[in-house]
């Protein structure tokens, strides 16, 4: 694989093909946050693309009606306009092409409070060790090539079934 073909594949299906992790630290409210998204086994190539754009839609969408909104400069009003309906419009197309897969994706909160002298976990933390824990050492021995695509699918199930559904 090339360089190139890397990157692309790193962009397009994110850093994990099960899903991802996202980590809020701990800012001024002293909550720090890690959530465990996982996709549903199974999940191919278009799908994760197109959950991940819908997770990213948010702020790439503001940054694109704002590019829309700035560019438009003969008529500043009809810019702002287009530049909203296409953030609108861009809600509603990837919410209907994910709507399949979207109500499958399991998801794990853990949230700690470092506010009273000791840490407060809220949340299942050790099923969110154990299941990061699998899923990454599973991910590990797939790249290395020690284990088949199908050996790691089955990692990925038992993880996503032992997950809370929504």
């Amino acid at each position: 694989m090339t360089v190139v073909g890397a990157v692309r594949t790193r962009v397009v299906d994110g850093p994990h093909r099960w899903g991802r992790l996202d980590v809020r630290p701990v800012g001024r409210t002293m909550w720090a946050t890690r959530t465990l998204v996982v996709y549903p086994p199974g999940t191919d190539r278009r799908e994760r693309a197109l959950l991940r754009a819908a997770h990213s839609w948010p702020l790439a969408g503001l940054v694109l009606t704002g590019v829309v909104a700035v560019t438009w400069t003969a008529a500043p009003a009809l810019g702002a306009v287009v530049g909203l309906v296409g953030y609108a419009l861009g809600f509603l197309v990837l919410r209907w092409a994910t709507r399949r897969v979207r109500p499958l994706v399991r998801a794990l909160t853990v949230t700690t409070f470092h506010g009273n002298g000791r840490p407060e976990v809220h949340g299942d933390a050790r099923l969110m060790a154990v299941a990061l824990g699998a899923l990454s050492s599973g991910e590990d021995e797939l790249r290395a090539g020690r284990t088949d695509p199908v050996g790691f699918e089955a990692v990925w199930a038992e993880v996503w079934n032992a997950l809370p559904a929504r």
